[in-house]
């Protein structure tokens, strides 16, 4: 089970990568449908932690609309200064998106999608004195497992950014935090999204099956998570 917080940057220079995040979006949608994952989805922009409509999850009839008039109302007159590290952060401890309130749920895989064509001002103006590595610390302190976190972003490529399809400077703080999860960096000045948000999609599903090097005695098996004995499988 999959729960997705998009991050999604709100500043002028975005209209264009909104349109391509939505045109893209069934591309990403696709990767779960015949997967039998659970998940959630809900999307905060770059100045504010609230979510910006309802949870769109796996009983929604027409996901891809929903996605679609949520990334619409955004539109993009927010701040030009964009704190997606921030306003993650605010969102998963306190927020809409917090423990115990409704949208991260315990088994669940948390994963943060920031998407922006600028380098994160979270150090900017009134600021909570925390560097990537907080960030990306934060996030691991939300799950009981690492495998159980994960950010990535489409941003501005590493290390000098991007000048194709509307051009982007480096991502410089999305870059840290994708790194610190073992996530995956996409280039937001890619020209095909629909790959980009498929690759997403599917690096944000776990794993549940596993191919063995050889025919193993059933009876001799044990199956050990994080290190704990489980009894939970079937070979």
């Amino acid at each position: 089970d999959v729960d997705i917080l998009f991050v999604v940057d709100n500043s002028g220079s975005m209209m264009s990568n909104q349109t391509n995040l939505k045109n893209n979006f069934s591309s990403f949608i696709s990767a779960f449908a015949g997967s039998g994952v659970s998940y959630q989805i809900a999307i905060i922009t770059t100045d504010s932690s609230s979510f910006v409509g309802p949870i769109i999850d796996s009983s929604s009839t027409d996901p891809t609309g929903e996605f679609d008039t949520q990334i619409d109302s955004i539109g993009v007159g927010g701040s030009t200064m964009e704190k997606g590290l921030h306003y993650a952060y605010e969102s998963t401890t306190v927020g809409d998106a917090a423990p115990g309130a409704g949208f991260q749920r315990p088994d669940a895989r948390l994963v943060v999608v920031y998407v922006s064509d600028e380098p994160d001002h979270s150090d900017h103006g009134a600021t909570s004195g925390m560097t990537y590595a907080d960030y990306a610390n934060s996030l691991k302190s939300l799950k009981s497992s690492l495998d159980l976190i994960v950010a990535h972003a489409i941003a501005g490529d590493y290390p000098g950014g991007c000048t194709a399809n509307g051009g982007a400077q480096f991502g410089e703080g999305y870059y840290e935090v994708v790194s610190q999860t073992a996530g995956t960096f996409m280039s937001i000045c890619a020209s095909d999204w629909s790959v980009t948000m498929d690759t997403l999609a599917r690096d944000s599903i776990m794993s549940n099956g596993f191919t063995l090097t050889g025919d193993a005695i059933p009876d001799s098996i044990e199956v050990y998570v994080d290190g704990v004995l489980v009894t939970s499988w079937i070979y």
